[in-house]
């Protein structure tokens, strides 16, 4: 029984990993952090319609759910804090056999606690990921007790540990993109800026360093972040199907040789707690959600940059029918 609780752990631990890692796909390819953080004083005007009792009921019904917020922190080798440009709420629903990922979009703009309002990710900036969990819950009504954090960094070599993932490049435009982040990559670690190209579009099974700069490119394509995000999301289901398929063992070696790099405030008390969640959902079906949804936000210029305000309505009805859904 020991040995099996030990064993169960370590596949949490993977699972957690490795789900983080998979959202670490961040810094633009054209450079290092944008000055993008908003100056105190700056409003922005929110639909701040009030939600009825019905849709209330939803929400308080989506907080007795397990939620986990996983975090990709834009910070390259070097740094040491950066803004979470990729964070995915993942949530365990056991009782309908269901992983939910919901994707917050990086530039959306929030009411930040003690601050004025700016775009999502300026909150870890501010307060770390205590204060980021409070805007989560101030704007969405999501509350979140744990979270996962890694550096895009990290993504490269935990990919190549699982033997890499199967991605398929819809054309050579979309492949040259894609060589352009791995090359940016290239040049911050001091590598031949040729080093692991892509060859061909198509299906294929992809490197590491290779499946990050999929995940992370978006510049020239019509979707920018919007297509990013769900390329994440896809990363991320490959991962877990990988995850899947290994042995007790192997993700007990997995997790050992990793989780030095994950920030979390998970204790041990609480994955042994998650652990049988976990554990069962090997064949879950895995969904996904963006926030903002389509038809539920507009853009506005700030001082000249573009930000995301979205509907509040119809954002916290769309958050309340994808997690209550059986």
């Amino acid at each position: 029984m020991k040995n099996t609780f030990r064993a169960a752990l370590a596949a949490l631990l993977a699972l957690l990993l490795l789900l983080g890692s998979a959202s670490a796909v961040m810094v633009d390819e054209d450079g290092y952090l944008e000055e993008i953080l908003l100056e105190d004083g700056e409003q922005i005007e929110f639909n701040d319609s009030q939600a009825d009792e019905s849709l209330q009921a939803s929400i308080d019904k989506v907080n007795e759910m397990q939620h986990i917020l996983l975090l990709g922190i834009d910070a390259r080798p070097g740094q040491t804090t950066g803004r979470t440009d990729t964070m995915i709420i993942l949530t365990v629903d056991t009782n309908n056999q269901k992983i939910k990922l919901m994707s917050l979009m990086r530039d959306i703009i929030v009411a930040i606690p003690g601050r004025e309002n700016n775009r999502l990710n300026a909150a870890f900036v501010f307060g770390g990921a205590d204060l980021l969990l409070q805007t989560i819950e101030e704007n969405f009504g999501i509350h979140i007790e744990h979270y996962v954090g890694v550096n895009f960094s990290m993504l490269a070599s935990l990919i190549d540990q699982l033997g890499g993932l199967t991605l398929t490049v819809e054309s050579e435009y979309y492949m040259d993109r894609i060589n352009a982040v791995i090359k940016e990559d290239n040049k911050v670690l001091g590598v031949d800026v040729n080093d692991g190209l892509l060859t061909h579009a198509g299906e294929q099974l992809m490197t590491g360093k290779q499946a990050q700069a999929y995940a992370r490119y978006r510049y020239g394509t019509s979707d920018g972040d919007f297509g990013r995000t769900a390329r994440q999301r896809e990363v991320i289901t490959k991962i877990f199907h990988k995850l899947t398929e290994m042995s007790l063992v192997e993700l007990s070696a997995l997790a050992v040789s990793n989780i030095d790099n994950v920030v979390t405030n998970l204790t041990l008390q609480d994955m042994m707690l998650l652990a049988p969640a976990m554990l069962s959902l090997k064949d879950a079906e895995i969904e996904e959600l963006r926030i903002p949804v389509d038809n539920g936000y507009k853009f506005q210029t700030v001082r000249g940059m573009s930000v995301i305000v979205p509907d509040r309505t119809k954002t916290m009805e769309a958050i309340a029918a994808f997690l209550n859904e059986g």
